[in-house]
Parts: structure tokens; C-alpha cells; sequence
């Protein structure tokens, strides 16, 4: 069993020269590559592609450059200076300073998001009640509406059974292999206002842990680079506590113990939180910071999740 903390200062050998001087370091690879992957993972579980999500890193991307660069409330860097520190394009790098920038992503939708849209709204693919139709996978004799159909409505570039796949996927279909029969899925229509929370909650407690790491990575490495300074305290409480070895039941054991750690948190800090911003008030001092405070755990086999080669695959 092990804790992890960012250690203050870096220790000798860590790659501050190369991190002064632009050059990107292999264990900063390593870093955002671990970050990506479960980011990947729920880009694929909402059906985003991957233009999509490289629009979003090249304006994030952007953005951060002008924070890094602008000089209190000052103006921000030349774009040929936030197109060399980010390695994106002068022209890209001026429209994604555009307000209207992020707009064009609404207009990519991918076919299979296209598919489930006409068929849960076109009254072409609706019974006399106004409900979807349970629609036969092959086209019948009498040419009566078929998934087949609807998918070649949308798009001759995919074959249907890869769409089938991939609204299956997404649990948005079901497949009746018995009667060869596909109908929409009624337990998939999660309430819009949910799924707003579900993913604001996943964007605000993730990127609020992220900017936390990554504001004590910045301020262990400026406490590296003067090492005649006292050493700079990370600004924020960023640890973990890890176990491996352990069987499943112990794993369930663990999540629950954390579970109760968390109701203990909660009691004790949310009164202190209310009491802090009662005296804000009383004393008349600028409300104008926030604060998140959270615990998290996460748990999976010890195995390489791609030990082995993936079989069966087809085009």
C-alpha cells in the first residue's frame, strides 16, 4: 500500500532545464497520455468523434496559451506567438480567438446520431400512436419501412449493420435476433436535464482535480529552478492513497469504506464552508474565489487491459 504526493522541490535529475526551454520531456508524454485515455473513453461512450474533440484541444489549447501569456488584465499575445507555442496554424489560431469559434461544433452530428434522431422524430419511421416503429432489420417483400431502409435514408457511405453496431453500442437500439427485428430502446432516454447535470458534474469535479495537479506540478517546478528560494509549498491538498493485490471483495470493501469517509467530509466541511462565507460577510471582504473540494476512487483489474490481441475484427 502506497500514498502519492507531488514531492517539493523536484528532486535532482528531474527535466526542469527541459521544460524551461520548450522541449517536451517523455514522462510529459507519459502524463497526458494516461490523462487521455479515460478522456477518449468518454468521448467514444458519447458518440464524439474525433474531429469533434480536435476542435476542443485546439481551442483549449489556445486559451491556455493566452492565459499564459497576457500580463494581469492586459492585452493578449500576438497570434504568431500563440501559434508557435501551441504548434497550431496562424489562421486556425485567429478563428479560434473568434467568439463564434466554438458554433461550428454543433454542426458535425455523426450518422448514427442522425439515424436515432429521424427515427424517434420523422413521422415516416412513427406508428398511428406517434411512437417509433419496431422495425424489421432486412427490407420485407412489400417494401414496409426497415432498419435497412432508414439507414441508407441517412447515409450510403456506412453499411447498415455497422450503424445497428454502433446504436447497440451506445445502448440506444435493441436487436431481437430471434424475429431479426431492431426497436429503439425506451430505457435510453435519459432526460436531457439529467444528462446536463451527469456530464456538468463530470466536467467540473474532473477539470477542478486536473487544474489542482497541474498547479502543483507548475509550482514544484518554479521551487526546482531556485533552489537557493524557499521551497514552494504546492498550493493545493492533490494526494492519493493506492493498493494493489487485493481480490474483488475487498475492492467492494474499500469503495464503501470510502463512501462513509466521504458522509464524514461532507458533515464536517460544508458547516465550516457556511461559517467561512458568514464571516466573509460580516467582514465586508471581495467574495470573488471558489472552492471544490472532493474525494474520489477508482478501482479495475491489475491486468493490461489489452493483454491480448483483439480477435474477430472486420471492417
Amino acid at each position: 500500500m502506497s500514498s502519492a504526493e507531488l514531492p517539493s522541490p523536484v528532486p535532482d535529475g528531474a527535466h526542469t532545464g527541459a521544460v524551461a526551454s520548450g522541449a517536451v520531456t517523455p514522462v510529459a508524454l507519459e502524463a497526458l497520455q494516461a490523462i487521455l485515455a479515460p478522456l477518449a473513453k468518454v468521448a467514444v461512450d458519447q458518440g464524439v468523434q474525433f474531429g469533434q474533440m480536435e476542435e476542443l484541444l485546439k481551442q483549449a489549447m489556445v486559451q491556455a496559451a493566452v492565459q499564459a501569456t497576457r500580463q494581469g488584465q492586459g492585452e493578449p499575445a500576438p497570434v504568431s506567438r500563440l501559434s508557435v507555442i501551441t504548434g497550431i496554424h496562424r489562421k486556425e489560431v485567429k478563428r479560434l480567438l473568434e467568439p463564434t469559434a466554438p458554433a461550428q461544433l454543433a454542426a458535425s452530428v455523426t450518422p448514427a446520431a442522425e439515424l436515432f434522431t429521424r427515427w424517434l422524430t420523422s413521422r415516416d419511421w412513427q406508428g398511428p400512436d406517434g411512437q417509433p416503429l419496431a422495425l424489421p432489420r432486412r427490407p420485407p417483400p412489400d417494401d414496409a419501412p426497415s432498419f435497412e431502409l432508414l439507414a441508407r435514408s441517412i447515409t450510403t457511405d456506412v453499411h447498415p449493420r455497422t450503424l445497428l453496431d454502433e446504436l447497440i453500442r451506445l445502448e440506444l437500439v435493441a436487436h431481437d435476433m430471434e424475429t431479426d427485428r431492431v426497436v429503439l430502446r425506451a430505457d435510453s432516454f435519459v432526460p436531457a436535464v439529467q444528462l446536463q447535470t451527469m456530464l456538468g458534474f463530470l466536467g467540473a469535479n474532473v477539470g477542478d482535480h486536473l487544474a489542482a495537479a497541474r498547479a502543483n506540478v507548475a509550482a514544484s517546478l518554479r521551487s526546482a529552478q531556485q533552489p537557493d528560494a524557499t521551497p514552494i509549498r504546492p498550493p493545493f491538498v492533490e494526494q492519493a492513497l493506492f493498493a494493489d493485490g487485493l481480490s474483488a471483495q475487498s475492492i467492494t470493501v474499500a469503495i464503501e469504506q470510502a463512501r462513509l469517509f466521504w458522509g464524514t467530509l461532507l458533515r464536517t466541511l460544508a458547516p465550516e464552508l457556511e461559517r467561512l462565507e458568514a464571516q466573509d460577510q460580516a467582514d465586508a471582504r471581495p467574495a470573488d474565489q471558489r472552492i471544490r473540494i472532493g474525494l474520489y476512487c477508482y478501482a479495475e483489474p491489475t491486468h493490461p487491459l489489452f493483454s491480448e490481441k483483439p480477435s474477430g475484427q472486420h471492417d
